[in-house]
């Protein structure tokens, strides 16, 4: 077989061999993009249950804190003491008071606070990962930028295949040959990396789920709370 027949058919092997490679690169892409759908439909979610249970069920949470302590003092305000032992008994409970509340605040502090560094620390990543999909946007033009030249060449003549021999077409086609074990390998591994983090998403989707439900949950007890706020301070009254 001459080299020319020898090339022809390797040409038709090659051919194949890039259709099954561009069925599998274009079917990760599809998978590709239905995981990013699945993260940004996971990242709204955790922004809507981390709004509603740090802006809204913990604020209604500390607001009945405050109403829960402030009913206190009018009780304690309310009593009626007839010596000096009563009347440090309610100082003291005064201060008890005073104490619980300032505790449970500090510890919320420092709760608060840990989780700001946590966010913080999140942030710092959110930060890398744009830098990393600003370097993707950056090949992107490179590449782009290189196919434009290699037609600008092909356009004024340079690239011509009046110049090509049976030798120069075997190495174009070893040279294919071997990027096409690579891009195989290479959609292999991706496809493995896809279908994990596809995996990963659905679990993260059902946790989120489920946090929905407690959020709703424990909104229902703080307004519970609140109903047992208001008995007690219309008994003050």
């Amino acid at each position: 077989m001459s080299t020319k027949e020898a090339n022809k058919e390797a040409i038709a092997q090659n051919r194949k061999t890039i259709f099954k490679i561009e069925s599998e690169v274009l079917s990760n892409k599809a998978l590709v993009y239905q995981s990013r759908s699945m993260i940004e439909e996971n990242r709204l979610m955790i922004m809507s249950n981390y709004s509603a249970a740090f802006m809204g069920n913990r604020q209604l949470a500390n607001a009945n804190t405050d109403e829960i302590f402030s009913n206190r003092a009018a009780i304690l305000q309310a009593m009626d003491v007839k010596d000096e032992v009563q009347q440090n008994y309610v100082d003291a409970l005064t201060n008890k008071s005073n104490l619980d509340f300032l505790k449970h605040r500090s510890g919320l502090n420092a709760s608060v606070l840990e989780i700001s560094k946590k966010l913080a620390d999140i942030n710092s990543q959110l930060v890398a990962i744009n830098r990393e999909i600003m370097d993707a946007n950056k090949s992107i033009v490179e590449f782009n930028a290189e196919q434009i030249a290699a037609n600008v060449e092909m356009l004024s003549g340079s690239l011509s295949a009046e110049k090509a021999t049976p030798a120069s077409n075997a190495e174009i086609i070893a040279s294919n040959s071997a990027a096409m074990k690579g891009l195989s390998a290479k959609a292999s591994d991706n496809r493995g990396t896809i279908l994990a983090v596809l995996e990963t998403s659905e679990m993260n989707a059902a946790a989120l789920m489920k946090n929905k439900d407690e959020i709703n949950e424990r909104r229902i007890a703080i307004m519970e709370n609140r109903k047992g706020i208001a008995d007690n301070k219309a008994k003050i009254g």
